[in-house]
């Protein structure tokens, strides 16, 4: 018989799966166990709806917006308890699916907590859910596949961080100032984000919302770089297949960060010549000891607070040998931003985690070409070109796709999305198309650097 406690710290959310059903009788005996949770003045008012059907799972994805994830998982459970109390209804909820998630774990079976389910209103119709029920959470079924089964262990915050003895204390509950601009962050705060939002979905998944046709430009400008090479602040690997074969170090801003790097890079593709990985310590003069050819920074710069801009320059120079390149690509100031970013904060304010677009890395803001290319001649250099793409932003055809989804997911998603058929999606994927790679200045809303040492 499995220890109690081995059973709690075992238990982790996976999000791929093996192709292994879910036996019906296997789930009967999890809700059994789960029916001992305790409940609001003992009603248990709980329901749970077995889906394991692909037609079903589909029409959630296409007609609720639900995340895709569920497409993959062998099964579902969809817990809904009586409505007539909302707080009551969440909270015998959350007390069902604690015994639920632990039952399944006894058992062998991974049960994942998943939040994105979509449209309420539409989910009820699905799956003939009263309208009286509150659905509380979608929990997915199954057994890991190879990938999840050596996902690492997830880092936990320590109890003197959580515990407050008598009262709150607001010293012990330190927190970054999610707001978009990143002049309000410093280093730190960035890392006490990212410590806890970096493992926030799939290992692999690519956090950064860039249409494919900003990707072309990372492609473009990496295409003939000279190795050996450092990405600073790669996060999540997105770009890191784009890069050409050679020595390759991979620099994040946290310990944490850099393990998520590594796991997400080793999934994604297979390199001949091993990545290095190392954590920024702003305190040394290098960013790595050996000087190395070229160092890239690909739609990170728009994070980073100014203050910590001029002596990340710095240290880029100096640990480049004669000769060698520093590349940036990055989203810079243009009206589509300006209006996009009032429009959003106006809409949602401006706690970045109230649109979850640029929460996962943290504040965003685009760049100043001139403020840029000002502070890179303050750092020692003279030798700079820049270039200008999308007078009409790439990133419009992206948005446009999250707004669909924020409508048909009832105002609950903006990602995990299934892009639907649409007329005027097709007509911005022509635009954008015409339009291609063509250079277009100080137009531009995407800019590329390249400075020679």
């Amino acid at each position: 018989m499995k220890d109690f406690l081995d059973i709690v710290k075992e238990r982790k959310t996976i999000r791929s799966f093996s192709a292994k059903p879910v036996p019906l009788d296997l789930v009967k005996s999890i809700i059994e166990v789960a029916s001992y949770a305790p409940t609001n003045c003992n009603q248990q008012l709980q329901n749970f709806i077995f889906v394991d059907d692909a037609k079903t799972k589909e029409r959630l994805i296409k007609e609720a917006a639900c995340n895709t994830l569920v497409r993959r998982a062998p099964a579902l459970l969809v817990i809904t308890y009586d409505g007539w109390n909302y707080k009551e209804a969440i909270q015998g909820g959350s007390l069902m699916l604690g015994h639920l998630m632990l039952a399944a774990t006894y058992f062998g079976v991974h049960a994942s907590p998943m939040n994105s389910y979509g449209s309420d209103e539409k989910v009820k119709k699905i799956l003939h859910i009263p309208a009286s029920e509150t659905i509380c959470c979608f929990v997915t079924l199954g057994y890991p596949d190879e990938k999840a089964d050596t996902q690492p262990a997830i880092v936990r915050r320590p109890v003197s961080e959580m515990l407050h003895i008598g009262s709150f204390r607001a010293e012990v509950r330190t927190v970054p100032p999610f707001s978009y601009n990143p002049d309000d962050w410093t280093l730190d705060s960035l890392r006490m984000h990212q410590r806890y939002y970096c493992r926030k979905t799939t290992l692999g998944k690519e956090m950064d919302s860039a249409s494919m046709f900003e990707r072309e430009v990372v492609k473009k400008e990496l295409q003939s770089i000279r190795t050996p090479v450092v990405d600073l602040f790669s996060y999540d690997g997105s770009y890191v297949t784009y890069f050409p074969e050679g020595d390759m170090t991979a620099v994040d801003l946290s310990a944490e960060v850099s393990a998520y790097t590594k796991a997400s890079i080793e999934q994604k593709c297979k390199r001949a010549a091993p990545v290095s990985y190392q954590v920024y310590d702003e305190k040394a003069e290098r960013i790595v000891r050996k000087p190395v050819s070229t160092i890239t920074t690909i739609y990170k710069l728009e994070r980073l607070p100014h203050e910590a801009i001029r002596p990340l320059f710095s240290k880029v120079y100096a640990t480049l040998d004669a000769g060698g390149d520093y590349i940036i690509v990055a989203r810079k100031s243009h009206l589509f931003w300006y209006v996009f970013f009032g429009a959003v904060k106006l809409c949602f304010g401006k706690d970045i985690r109230h649109t979850g677009i640029y929460n996962f890395f943290g504040p965003y803001r685009p760049i100043s070409r001139r403020h840029i290319l000002r502070e890179l001649r303050d750092a020692g250099f003279t030798d700079s070109t820049w270039s200008g793409y999308f007078a009409v932003p790439a990133f419009i055809e992206t948005l446009y796709e999250m707004m669909l989804q924020y409508i048909r997911s009832g105002g609950t998603t903006y990602l995990h999305r299934e892009v639907p058929k649409s007329v005027i999606l097709k007509f911005l994927k022509w635009i954008l198309g015409v339009q291609g790679l063509m250079t277009c200045g100080m137009f531009g809303s995407v800019i590329t650097i390249r400075c020679r040492k």
